[in-house]
């Protein structure tokens, strides 16, 4: 089955041979390209987390290893660094779980 595409439609750019008619398979095909691109974007932004995240964490442990910060102070925000550093590690290890997970699925 056929469909014709109206002259101003937003689905023209699946019609790839340029005949003005979308078959199935072109439907499929650029459903297909739209996910693809989109979990590129998807994985792009956790990659980006993942390095902020990284970042974020050894900059802290750098800092608390200086004598910037007196030793009084670091005691009394030690509970908060604890779950700090915890939960931003959390969001290291949960990305390079899920892109072993998603690699190994592939296979």
């Amino acid at each position: 089955m056929t469909k014709k595409l109206q002259a101003d439609s937003k689905y023209s750019m699946a019609d790839s041979d340029g005949d003005g008619i979308v078959t199935d398979k072109e439907m499929d095909r650029h459903a297909m390209w739209v996910r693809l691109e989109n979990e590129d974007k998807q994985a792009d932004t956790q990659r980006i987390m993942a390095w902020v995240s990284m970042s974020v964490s050894i900059i802290t442990v750098i800092i608390l290893l200086t004598p910037i910060i007196d030793i009084s102070r670091m005691e009394s925000a030690s509970g908060f660094l604890n779950t700090f550093l915890v939960a931003q590690m959390g969001v290291v290890l949960g990305f390079m779980g899920a892109t072993a997970f998603s690699k190994t699925k592939m296979k």
